[in-house]
């Protein structure tokens, strides 16, 4: 496991829970609107002082009865070939494990689900899946490796949401198209676009671009939520 950040405590980022959230450095998608470019860019990744895994098992171990679970974030975790063994001494530790994926490795979710290691997924539907290849910086079609993980989230997911960051160039329109795409799914979780003090997006020039605030977000929940149970995370 290659992790470049832990947060020791969020109520934020795994719903329901109390838990530490670790980001995982490596992905396989070039979002120009991402704003963790050193997770993401081999090049910037380098300067990055690696966490030792056995480490964050220690902590966690030292934090149980306090914490709930884990969050496992990145960069894209399940490009690591150990996650799977990782989960399995986080759960031994009787924690739940939330992970956050693009859903472009369904094989390794099916694992994952199979062996019972994650409790809630968040899968990032990044945009209509026609206007993929711009708003993901790849050229290969990811579509089909994120349809079929949509549907093993449906069919053998203990809890999970799909949800869309607002990306600048993302309208009402896009928004709308995916929740039909992903109608019947258990949420669908609308986060408005934001870059962190400090931040910079992997094409700075999208930073200049339009993207629907968080009230524009909200109207639209409503009226989505008519195909999908629909919710604004800000």
């Amino acid at each position: 496991m290659k992790i470049a950040y832990v947060e020791w405590l969020s109520l934020i980022d795994f719903p329901g829970k109390v838990a530490a959230v670790i980001w995982t450095v490596g992905c396989n998608l070039r979002c120009p609107f991402c704003y963790n470019g050193e997770l993401v860019l081999p090049e910037r990744a380098a300067a990055l002082s690696p966490i030792d895994p056995e480490r964050i098992l220690s902590e966690l171990a030292s934090r149980r009865g306090f914490l709930d679970g884990l969050a496992v974030t990145g960069g894209e975790p399940t490009l690591q070939p150990d996650l799977g063994d990782f989960l399995a001494e986080v759960k031994g530790l009787g924690l739940a494990v939330k992970l956050d994926t693009n859903g472009t490795n369904p094989d390794v979710l099916a694992e994952l689900l199979e062996r019972g290691l994650v409790d809630y997924v968040a899968l990032d539907v990044k945009a209509p899946f026609p206007r993929y290849p711009e708003f993901t910086g790849v050229d290969r079609d990811v579509t089909g490796a994120v349809q079929e993980s949509i549907a093993l989230l449906r069919e053998r997911a203990p809890d999970y949401e799909l949800r869309t960051t607002a990306a600048p160039g993302l309208a009402e329109t896009d928004i709308e198209a995916i929740a039909q795409a992903v109608r019947g799914a258990k949420r669908y979780v609308l986060q408005p676009f934001f870059i962190p003090q400090g931040k910079e997006l992997i094409d700075p020039s999208w930073a200049a671009r339009p993207h629907l605030d968080e009230g524009a977000l909200r109207s639209l929940a409503r009226r989505l939520s008519a195909l999908v149970p629909c919710q604004v995370r800000a």
